[in-house]
Parts: structure tokens; C-alpha cells; sequence
């Protein structure tokens, strides 16, 4: 049966347009000071784990850190988040999460992430959020991440940054986000 003009598969088929229309985020609304950790005092990839959390449930975006903890350690036992050049994403969608939350830490010393170049993390994000499952943001804000990173000076910036205007500034316009 011929379609009628102007009328397309994925108009035609219900839900199928909302699947392909990708949410444009930016990261501006995660940066937030209360998600900043200046100095990691973890050594360790799960002492990390635990400081990032410990953030997290501070907030009160979790009540209950240990299944999220638990939900992090699954991922990273799937392959480890630490990305490469100094980079580790710890990420994970928990029901035990309220909302999406980026945040920010940095370790001067380094933290051994199992990273796939062997390169001790300085930079580390952790993003969470619900497990919703047309939830294209959450991709989005770890791509907008890693493309933030990508370059060594903005690294070495966002380590030498002396606050945290400082880093929210650098993070968006080296990911070619918008400021708020």
C-alpha cells in the first residue's frame, strides 16, 4: 500500500519518532559545587568509589550508597571505567538514585583505575542516574565528558584549576557546552 505523501515510517509507527529525537543536554545543569571534590583522599579505585559516593549520599540524591557502591562495582567488573590519559568515568544507572548527577574529583597523586594505557587516573567523573530506559541524556553527558578531556592542556587546566568556577568553566567550553 503507497504511503501517503508527507508522511513518514517513523510517524507512522507510535513512538518511533520520540526514539530517534535525542534530547540535546548540556553539561552546565550537572556541574554543581555540592558534586565538586578538589582532592581525592582515596588511594585506591574502590576507596575512590566509596569518596564518590559518600559525596553523593551527602547530597541526599541516594539512601542507600551501599547499592549504589554495589551497582558501580558491577559495571567496573564488566571493564574498567578508567578511560586512558589520566581519565577514569565511574557510571552506573541504580533505582536507588533520584536523579542524574555528575561529580567532579580530582587526585593530584593519581589512582591506580586499572586504566586500559596503565596511566594512574587524575581526572575522575562519576556519573549516575535512574534506570530509565529512553534515557538518552545519560549518554550524552558521558560523551560530552570524555569529548571535554580529549586534549592534554585541558587536562592539565582543569588539575591546576583553582576552584570550582574555575573547572565548571573550563569543562564546558572544552565540551563545547553552553554556559548557563
Amino acid at each position: 500500500m503507497p504511503r501517503p505523501a508527507g508522511k513518514t515510517f517513523a510517524r507512522e509507527v507510535p513512538g518511533l519518532s520520540t526514539l530517534r529525537e535525542k534530547p540535546r543536554v548540556g553539561l552546565g545543569p550537572h556541574l554543581r559545587p555540592e558534586f565538586f571534590i578538589s582532592e581525592l583522599k582515596g588511594r585506591t579505585k574502590e576507596d575512590v568509589l566509596e569518596e564518590l559516593v559518600g559525596c553523593l549520599a551527602a547530597s541526599g540524591k541516594t539512601r542507600a550508597p551501599e547499592a549504589v557502591r554495589a551497582a558501580l562495582r558491577q559495571r567496573e567488573a564488566l571493564g574498567s571505567t578508567g578511560i586512558g590519559k589520566g581519565i577514569a568515568v565511574p557510571h552506573a544507572r541504580s533505582t536507588v538514585v533520584s536523579e542524574r548527577v555528575v561529580i567532579v574529583a580530582r587526585s593530584r597523586r593519581g589512582v591506580d583505575f586499572d586504566s586500559v594505557d596503565g596511566v594512574p587516573a587524575h581526572l575522575c567523573f562519576l556519573i549516575v542516574a535512574p534506570p530509565l530506559e529512553r534515557d538518552a541524556i545519560y549518554l550524552q553527558l558521558l560523551a560530552r565528558i570524555v569529548r571535554g578531556v580529549r586534549l592534554a592542556r585541558t587536562r592539565q587546566r582543569l588539575l591546576d584549576a583553582p576552584d570550582f568556577e574555575a573547572v565548571r568553566s573550563i569543562l564546558l567550553r572544552a565540551s563545547d557546552d553552553e554556559p548557563d
